[in-house]
């Protein structure tokens, strides 16, 4: 059957009919005339012939597309195909178009032309009658009809008739409607068959086979009107299902699911089905070709990258459509739609994956550094060097080694060209190498900026056990790098374990784009120079840096601000390999000085000396004067250098305040490890930053405090130590010593902070300290070195004493027995600091030619106003090795002088006087049968302590020694008839050596049974009773002393047999008894309040009982030694 290709004819038309289709018939002029004649028109009006200008009809388009199906015509099915597409494509391709649809109903159209959903201008009324008088007659299926029709918008623009003749019907010209030229199956201004179009996915052409199954389905079901049509728009749908599944590649859905989407049709056959579309549910993961797979420690915490670069097809030989970036997005979808990315991030983010481009993946700026021999470890060292411009994130996806193996950044005539090697994976683990590149030029390349000194993580180990690490920064904005993210395994991964979701990419980009906070970041100084401290769980694998701009001027420049430069590359920690030995270590905490040791499992007690372990990204040089740099650049965290012990007992005060209620080490203060006492003395006058010394008196709270902070970093330290010998935290054990002179309050409070700064040291709550820490007096770990150290008998009659910087501990042995000890403030303090520090030209004395303690002693006379900083100036310079040797050495000569013969007999004195004491003690346990007189006629004395250094020097001749010992077998009544004095051979080790002695062990010395009376040394009155021990006075009874005769008796003695005569006044007299009878009122009451503390904890409130935990009064005659010591060393009194 031949059709004519025409709108409506009617019955009376004369227009001849044509034999064979396809072929041309020649007419003569009249055939116009015939056809317009022949025309069925809706209305009476008559068209003249000179007004046609073409074949008018309302329904042209809708028959051209039924004819085309019927005929199978190419173009015709290929525009139908497409426009199916918009529906069945529609959830997938919301970036770029919304469908909707309006119902047309004609025959209101033709009733009502001016009112509805849809009213017609007042010159276009004709319109509807002419719509519904040419409508065609026949449909598709029975119960539709032409009475309403569908009109489908693609982004609000009319793009097709819904009909009952081919469903779809696009219409005549579409070509401006929005977005439309984004579509894949667009071309040349038509919608054309998806299956001939370049950017399609496999997913899309079996998304379409379902939809066109489903709308087989539907119809099939139904009966046909027109079974022509019918059997053409069912055949054109199969063949277009065939060439679907022809180009699914094995793709598949698990399940399928409708979808809404915004169609209103009219309430026919075949229109529900149409407006039916669905969305597939896949078992599989997200389609790519450019993925980058993320690292095995992040595996279940995101699933990779995305990476899109137009450059990735051109390299492999490709076009654009056939790269998938993601899903149904191909590299050609992001050229033609530049907005896409938008969305593919988005997507790719729900997915768990990081949208990556060239943009990303490169810094915007290179920073090339200044030569040198300081080479950055794990960059490349060949010719120049460079931070590596990549984004942190990108660690993600490539650990260290494969960035500094695969990141090549060269010069390139005045430019630089950074080069990246990449290897892309499919999800289908297909993998292709691609080698991303980016050129500099010369406005994007940074060369005024070094990595300053002050750049470095600690501890530089790796243990299962360990999850402590600091990165640290000091340096200047307008001549260094800055640090913008940390790079940590364990900390990024707590970050995305507390994110859900997206949240976890969004953090990673936002990584990219900005400071990120990983662990705990502490801002210590924030101006041009710019300090700060980064807390880890562990070891930062590289960090992120920038630069501030040169606008910045002297103020902070925030990292807004800062433009990004790339990555510095941090070595690999040492890993240590755990073992389960057990370790203990021993801390004395010192007035002056503080020393560790530590013991494993059975073995000798070793030094526990803090080594140097800052991991340092660059090679710190070679020679002192650069090693010494890098020191100066470390003195505000932890030393670059192994710190030995003893180490002295200061502490630096930051100007940043911590807000934290836990005083964590390193964050506003810091231990001060002195190197060169001239700087340390420079350091004094830094009242922003003060140096703290004597933490281990001071009673205010804000010392306290100042000594966990110092306690803390000591354990932080030695647990390092520790975890790099492999030793695990539930394995170690921790010993502390403590004066008796500490009150009951000092030592409750020492208690606590110990306890609580292992926790804090360790980082670990549980950590059971009520188990794992011990305490012992410091005149019984003292005993136990010299018995263990230094293998001294103690089956005889020995005496022990500890001379350090604030207190000098005892104990007094007979037959391994401990009979007695003590301990009194008395010590190097009183004698060497005080006196040097009222005599500063003895310094110069000492110093001779030395150019260093030259300049100490002038920086020590620019302070000599501020007594206070000045002794501790003192004390610094006299615990400096280089003072220590110049002492040694020139004291014979500076004792023919008179300042140092003066010292070297004050010395003599101090010692002399607490001999006597002992002596005192030891008549005291004669007497009451506690010390046996007969059962040996020697003594021995061990004095140790870092101030026994200066007594050994004073002693070390034989007739010295003699002297004491003259003055000791007067004073106890002939109860020895030799006496020996034997020194330390490790000055300050001893208590913390013999902290970690077993003393039922191989010392077989038993420490249970003991006097703890304090004997007074004078005798006091307590009330109307005389007391020569403390446990006979009464703390409800005033205390005050008789006289001071035991004194007077010292001094005669001393001139007697050391030839020191010291003559007091009678005013001397009396101011130092009432200072004697002052201390003695506060003694008392602090024997009351002890009395009542232990009377509610254990009921026992006697005096004796009170003395076994706490120190109620310093010895009598030891407040009256100290006290004319303070005299000599003041000048008030002279010694000749």
């Amino acid at each position: 059957m031949v059709k004519k290709v025409l709108p409506p004819l009617n019955e009376q038309n004369q227009v001849p009919n044509i034999a064979t289709s396809g072929e041309w018939k020649v007419e003569d002029a009249s055939f116009l005339e015939k056809l317009a004649q022949g025309l069925k028109m809706g209305g009476e009006d008559v068209v003249s012939t000179t007004d046609i200008n073409s074949v008018p009809d309302v329904w042209a388009r809708v028959l051209i597309v039924r004819n085309g199906l019927l005929d199978n015509d190419k173009q015709i099915v290929s525009e139908w195909r497409g426009t199916l597409a918009l529906l069945a494509l529609a959830p997938y391709y919301k970036h770029i178009y919304d469908l909707s649809s309006d119902i047309v109903n004609i025959q209101d159209i033709k009733n009502n032309p001016y009112s509805g959903a849809n009213p017609m201008k007042q010159d276009m009324a004709h319109i509807g009658k002419i719509l519904f008088d040419v409508k065609p007659i026949d449909t598709m299926a029975q119960g539709q009809d032409w009475n309403a029709i569908g009109v489908m918008n693609f982004n609000k623009a009319a793009i097709a008739v819904v009909n009952p003749y081919t469903m779809l019907a696009a219409a005549k010209d579409y070509t401006g409607i929005n977005n439309i030229s984004r579509l894949p199956w667009y071309e040349d201004g038509y919608l054309i068959d998806p299956c001939n179009a370049r950017d399609m996915r496999n997913e899309q052409f079996v998304v379409l086979s379902h939809y066109i199954q489903e709308l087989i389905n539907g119809i099939q079901s139904l009966s046909y009107s027109n079974t022509e049509v019918f059997n053409a728009v069912m055949g054109r749908l199969q063949e277009f299902k065939t060439s679907c599944d022809a180009k699914s590649g094995g793709a598949s859905f698990s399940s399928w699911s409708p979808t809404k989407v915004n169609l209103n049709l009219p309430a026919q056959p075949v229109y529900d089905k149409l407006a039916t579309i669905y969305v597939g549910a896949s078992d599989q993961n997200a389609k790519f070709d450019c993925g980058l797979k993320v690292r095995p420690e992040f595996e279940d915490q995101i699933k990779g990258g995305i990476f899109a670069d137009f450059r990735v097809a051109q390299s492999k030989g490709k076009t654009l459509s056939d790269v998938r970036v993601w899903n149904n997005y191909s590299l050609n979808s992001l050229r033609q739609d530049e907005n896409l990315f938008k969305i593919l991030k988005s997507e790719c983010e729900e997915q768990g994956y990081l949208y990556l481009t060239p943009e990303t993946i490169f810094t915007e700026k290179l920073v090339v550094l200044p030569g040198g021999d300081r080479k950055l470890k794990e960059h490349s060292r060949d010719g120049e060097q460079f931070a590596y411009p990549i984004n942190s994130s990108m660690l993600m996806f490539m650990d260290p080694k494969a960035i500094s193996t695969n990141c090549i950044v060269s010069p390139d005539g005045d430019n630089y060209k950074a080069v990246l090697y990449l290897e892309l994976i499919s999800e289908a683990g297909n993998s292709m190498n691609y080698t991303l590149e980016k050129i500099y030029k010369a406005k994007d390349v940074v060369k005024n900026r070094s990595v300053p000194l002050g750049f470095s993580v600690w501890p530089d180990i790796k243990t299962n056990d360990w999850n402590q690490y600091y990165y640290f920064y000091d340096g200047n904005s307008q001549v260094n790098i800055l640090p913008k993210n940390i790079f940590s395994v364990i900390d990024i991964r707590d970050k995305l374990e507390s994110l859900t979701g997206s949240d976890k990419i969004k953090f990673l980009d936002n990584m990219m784009k900005s400071h990120q906070v990983i662990g705990e970041e502490v801002p210590i100084q924030q101006t041009t120079a710019v300090t700060e401290l980064r807390t880890l769980k562990s070891s930062p694998e590289a960090v992120m840096c920038n630069v501030a701009t040169q606008s910045g001027g002297k103020s902070f420049v925030d990292h807004n601000q800062r433009l990004d430069v790339g990555l510095i590359l941090f070595p690999d920690p040492k890993e240590a390999k755990e073992t389960n030995n057990l370790w203990s270590i021993g801390i004395d905490f010192g007035t002056t000085n503080s020393c560790t040791f530590y013991k494993e499992n059975k073995d000798e007690p070793k030094e526990l000396v803090f080594k140097n372990r800052i991991n340092l990204p660059y090679e710190p040089g070679n020679d002192e004067e650069e090693k010494e740099e890098v020191m100066q650049a470390h003195k505000e965290f932890v030393p670059s250098r192994l710190v030995k012990v003893p180490f002295m007992t200061i502490l630096r005060e930051r100007s940043y305040k911590e807000t934290s209620s836990e005083n964590l080490p390193f964050r506003s203060n810091f231990i001060y490890y002195v190197d060169q006492v001239l700087y340390a003395i420079e350091d004094l006058v830094d009242d922003k930053r003060p140096l703290k010394f004597n933490l281990k008196w001071d009673e205010a709270e804000q010392s306290r405090v100042k000594s966990q902070y110092f306690i803390s970093q000591i354990v932080l330290q030695a647990g390092v130590e520790a975890a790099a010998q492999g030793i695990k935290r539930e394995n170690l054990q921790f010993n502390f010593s403590f004066p008796e002179a500490y009150s009951q309050d000092l030592l409750r409070s020492f208690r606590r902070i110990t306890k609580r700064s292992i926790n804090i040291g360790l980082n670990d709550e549980n950590y059971k300290t009520q188990e794992r820490t011990k305490f012992e007096t410091e005149s019984i770990s003292s005993a136990l070195y010299f018995a263990e150290g230094q293998k001294i008998s103690f089956a005889d009659n020995v005496v022990t004493i500890d001379i350090g910087g604030g207190t000098s501990d005892l104990s007094l042995w007979q037959d391994n027995k401990l009979i007695w000890r003590n301990s009194f403030r008395l010590a190097g303090k009183d004698v060497l600091i005080d006196y040097l520090t009222n005599n500063l030209t003895l310094i110069k004395e000492i110093s001779g030619n030395d150019e260093l303690l030259l300049s100490t002693y002038d920086n020590l006379q620019k302070i000599k106003t501020n007594k206070s900083k000045l002794a501790n100036g003192v004390e610094l310079l006299v615990n400096s090795p280089t003072f220590g040797k110049a002492f040694a050495d020139r004291f014979e000569i500076l004792t023919g002088r008179e300042k140092g013969k003066e010292l070297k007999n004050l010395t003599e004195l101090a010692l002399s006087g607490i001999l006597y004491y002992i002596s005192q003690v030891i008549n005291h346990l004669i007497e009451e049968k506690q010390f046996k007189k007969g059962l040996s006629k020697s003594l021995r004395i061990c004095l140790g302590g870092k101030a026994s250094t200066l007594y050994k020097i004073v002693f070390e001749d034989s007739g010295e020694q003699d002297r004491l010992a003259e003055m000791i077998e007067k004073v106890t009544n002939g109860a020895f008839e030799s006496v020996a004095v034997e020194f330390t051979n490790t000055p300050k080790h001893e208590v913390s050596y013999g902290l970690l002695v077993d003393k039922f062990g191989a010392t077989d010395l038993s420490v249970e049974e003991r006097s703890h009376e304090t004997v007074l040394g004078e005798e006091i009155l307590s009330g109307k009773n005389k007391a020569w021990i403390i446990s006979e006075l009464d703390p409800n009874k005033p205390w005050r002393i008789k006289d001071i005769s035991q004194l007077k008796n010292f001094l005669k003695y001393l001139q007697a047999f050391s030839k020191i005569p010291v003559k007091l006044t009678k005013k001397f007299e009396g101011d130092l008894e009432g200072r004697v009878n002052a201390e003695l009122k506060n003694g008392q009451a602090k024997a009351l309040d002890a009395q009542r503390n232990q009377q509610s904890v254990e009921g026992d409130d006697s005096m004796e009982e009170l003395q076994r935990t706490t120190s109620i009064l310093e010895p009598v005659f030891i407040q009256e030694l100290k006290q004319v010591i303070k005299e000599i060393t003041s000048g008030k009194l002279k010694l000749k």
